[in-house]
């Protein structure tokens, strides 16, 4: 998605978290996140900056957001009513950056905006150089799972959206372009990318244990459970940067 058509997004995607997949979604990261009293969290690809907000209610100590769009980042800052414990920076989540490290990075919506291996990695790095040794990062993505059984693709609106593929793009993905039936109803267009990209990039920025995460209970009673579990419309992972001891046994083997 191009800077400007966030911009014009601005602060619509405040209505997100009220439709059905943004409810699914909330539950799903919250089922997730565990205990997080007094930890630090960032929030990358933070748009309005609603989970800088649910972490803090959660129990963080602090929270950052970080987002590639001004109008978004100012919608942010409204919404945040000067409380001293969110703060919010506009900065591209591809390129380097440095915000510290903190206890838990919150990656809802990061890294389908990467297009191949390449882009994939520049994030994970940011991620890695982001936390804590030991710390985790949380993430949702689309349900890159489709591209191994396309006919499973969604058709129609479902869950407060609908998704419409664009074209292919290189190392096996998919450009598809996402409309939000918010108040508001807005477009953009993301990345499928194979699983294994994930998972290699994830290991080549030092990132370990990533996985995919199962959904081994309804995350709400009042949707189609049914209909959501048959084809998600988006995928929850989990991951974590190793700690210093971890770290320097992984490069006393490799070296």
């Amino acid at each position: 998605m191009t800077i400007q058509k966030y911009d014009k997004i601005g602060d619509y995607y405040n209505d997100v978290p009220n439709i059905p997949t943004g409810k699914l979604q909330i539950a799903a990261l919250k089922s997730l996140i565990g205990d997080i009293e007094g930890l630090t969290v960032l929030e990358l690809a933070c748009g309005s900056g609603f989970y800088c907000r649910k972490a803090i209610e959660w129990g963080a100590s602090r929270a950052v957001g970080v987002d590639i769009s001004q109008a978004m980042v100012d919608a942010a800052r409204i919404c945040a009513e000067g409380d001293s414990r969110i703060e919010y920076h506009v900065a591209d989540c591809g390129q380097p950056f440095d915000f510290g490290q903190f206890d838990v990075v919150l990656a809802p919506w990061l890294l389908n905006y990467a297009r191949n291996q390449k882009q994939l990695l520049d994030k994970w790095r940011n991620i890695y150089n982001s936390l804590k040794p030991g710390g985790k990062i949380i993430g949702i993505s689309p349900n890159v799972h489709i591209l191994e059984d396309l006919a499973a693709f969604p058709q129609g609106p479902q869950f407060g959206q609908e998704l419409k593929v664009l074209g292919e793009v290189e190392e096996g993905g998919l450009e598809v372009q996402a409309t939000l039936f918010t108040s508001t109803p807005f477009s953009f267009s993301n990345y499928y990318l194979p699983r294994e990209l994930y998972d290699r990039s994830s290991k080549l920025a030092g990132i370990r244990d990533f996985q995919w995460t199962n959904y081994t209970k309804p995350l709400l009673h009042d949707m189609d459970w049914d209909a959501f579990i048959r084809c998600p419309p988006f995928r929850t992972f989990t991951a974590t940067r190793p700690t210093e001891q971890l770290e320097r046994a992984i490069n006393s083997a490799a070296g």
